[in-house]
């Protein structure tokens, strides 16, 4: 109940809010071009980013089976792709963004690309007609994927996830839903470490930065771990935390410790991380801490959750 309650809808509803306040703030500048109202919509942006990147520790139910993580979140941008539909004679209706276009011409990388520039915000200048209708578009489309997760939980999933095991539920017992907990966390702390800072580091190719246009990679990075320590507490009720302390208090202290150190190691690395991916002992670091707290869950925690 405390998790899907107070952390996975809290965290919707966040998102739900704050996309559709990107949303207007688009629309905003569309009618009426001014760098303020770019800025805004920047800064409208960062805002929106920091719930969604909360709930990639629980890509599960219908962000998952509706397609709308991909939908939302899609990189690298398909930069030449994009430049192409621009200058197109499609009608850059959210109709056709939905139905006429792929997820790497969509979402929050798409909004970001047009807005951002080397980690600053473009000359409102800059933004052609098509541009703006383009950028408000798919903002539209983005909200309506927001709002849609977020009403998913509210309406139904909500309720099968907090009946695990009992009859309408798509869980066959509470473990299986305990499970899906963990193996969200394990999903993230995997693809932060290994894909979304591993990736780069090894290729040194920037094009595989997430966030890259506005130079928001790090907390991108930094708030997935925060949402594994939500997804970990439970919000302010019970948590497996309570669980994992009462069968073994060393080990959840251990998680808390890791996960707090791997905040720490990600946070060390210098900004921006497309500038930077030279920056071995912290790029190292960061990528060791979540590979501990990695192994972490795989060989302690998971096991114990299914005693």
């Amino acid at each position: 109940n405390s998790y899907s309650d107070q952390v996975i809808i809290a965290t919707y509803a966040d998102l739900d809010i704050k996309t559709a306040a990107l949303q207007t703030a688009c629309e905003t500048f569309a009618s009426n071009p001014t760098q303020d109202n770019l800025n805004a919509a920047a800064n409208a942006w960062y805002a929106a980013r920091v719930p969604w990147e909360l709930s990639e520790a629980f890509l599960f139910g219908p962000v998952a089976f509706l397609s709308i993580d991909p939908s939302m979140d899609s990189w690298p941008v398909d930069e030449t792709q994009l430049e192409s539909v621009l200058s197109s004679s499609f009608e850059l209706t959210p109709d056709f963004v939905r139905n006429g276009l792929g997820y790497s011409l969509r979402g929050f990388h798409t909004i970001e690309y047009l807005l951002f520039a080397n980690g600053t915000f473009r000359d409102f200048s800059t933004i052609t007609d098509r541009g703006r209708l383009y950028m408000t578009s798919v903002a539209t489309v983005l909200a309506e994927d927001a709002a849609n997760v977020h009403d998913q939980w509210v309406s139904s999933y909500g309720a099968e996830f907090k009946n695990a095991g009992k009859s309408g539920s798509r869980y066959s017992s509470a473990n299986q839903a305990v499970q899906e907990i963990a193996d969200g966390i394990i999903t993230i702390v995997d693809e932060v470490g290994n894909g979304k800072i591993s990736e780069p580091y090894v290729t040194k190719d920037v094009n595989t930065v997430e966030s890259q246009y506005s130079w928001n990679s790090i907390s991108d990075f930094s708030n997935n771990i925060k949402g594994v320590k939500n997804a970990y507490l439970g919000g302010t009720g019970a948590g497996i935390d309570g669980y994992v302390k009462s069968k073994n208090s060393q080990l959840n202290d251990r998680v808390l410790s890791e996960i707090e150190d791997a905040i720490t190691k990600i946070n060390s690395i210098p900004e921006p991380f497309r500038n930077n991916l030279n920056a071995n002992t912290e790029i190292q670091a960061a990528i060791d801490a979540c590979n501990v707290l990695l192994e972490t869950f795989i060989n302690d925690v998971k096991p114990l959750l299914s005693e």
